[in-house]
């Protein structure tokens, strides 16, 4: 299983964000990627909520041979994702031995993330029927802080509510997110926890204001055995023409 985040495509395919074409550096991302692995993106694949956005989107993906699916980050539109690739967003799928179970984060008109009392409810519910199944949790917001202060501010709220739940459950093995353009490793109690770096424009780690990373766009794997064991690990493209305005203050 592969997870891709954060592609921030625009409504024309000559959009860029702080120099660089987004739709190009996704393409050349996907281009890397084996067509038979799951894709997931995790949110943020417009940079404005444009159906447009998701309309190429959506053609990048198609090339592939087999299946993938998304979820909304802040600044997408839940409604248009869902008229560009009807059915693409899908709370929970079984792949081999594994549980993936998908959460919309988002809250309309918010940079920060949230899950509802009703959302939190059906997570319960979804954990307790995966059984003895493995679970790996994906979604946009990152539930812990990953050490970037003006990101941080705009995490998961109530995430220790979130946390409590899913550190319930001994099944669930990891947790995966986007949203901060970054990679990252930490633990909650028995869940390992990963940030994914995005497809285009990264996140300089460990910054407390904003400011670019120099690394290379990215995406995350995951090897999930049948034995609920897994490895996971992040891999960087070498993206043609990849000019990043590491100046700037903010996008």
């Amino acid at each position: 299983m592969i997870q891709i985040t954060d592609p921030h495509l625009g409504s024309r395919e000559d959009y860029q964000l702080l120099g660089l074409n987004t739709l190009d550096s996704l393409n050349q991302v996907v281009a890397s990627i084996s067509a038979s692995d799951l894709v997931v993106a995790t949110g943020d694949i417009s940079a404005n909520a444009d159906e447009g956005a998701y309309q190429q989107f959506t053609s990048a993906m198609q090339a592939r041979a087999e299946g993938w699916c998304w979820l909304p980050g802040n600044h997408d539109d839940p409604a248009a994702m869902e008229r560009a690739a009807p059915g693409r967003h899908i709370g929970k799928r079984d792949l081999g031995a594994w549980r993936l179970l998908m959460l919309d984060t988002s809250i309309e008109g918010k940079v920060y993330g949230g899950l509802s009392e009703a959302q939190l409810q059906q997570l319960l519910q979804d954990l307790d029927e995966a059984g003895e199944r493995p679970v790996l949790i994906l979604m946009h917001h990152q539930p812990v802080t990953v050490g970037s202060d003006w990101i941080d501010a705009h995490m998961l709220r109530d995430a220790d509510r979130f946390l409590d739940v899913v550190g319930r459950f001994r099944n669930v093995r990891a947790i995966a997110w986007g949203h901060v353009h970054q990679a990252y490793e930490g633990h909650f109690r028995h869940i390992h926890l990963y940030a994914t770096p995005s497809t285009c424009v990264q996140f300089k780690p460990g910054s407390a204001p904003f400011a670019v990373g120099e690394e290379l766009p990215g995406y995350r794997w995951f090897e999930l055995a049948e034995d609920g064991t897994f490895a996971t690990g992040v891999e960087r493209v070498h993206v043609a023409d990849y000019t990043v305005d590491l100046t700037s203050g903010g996008y």
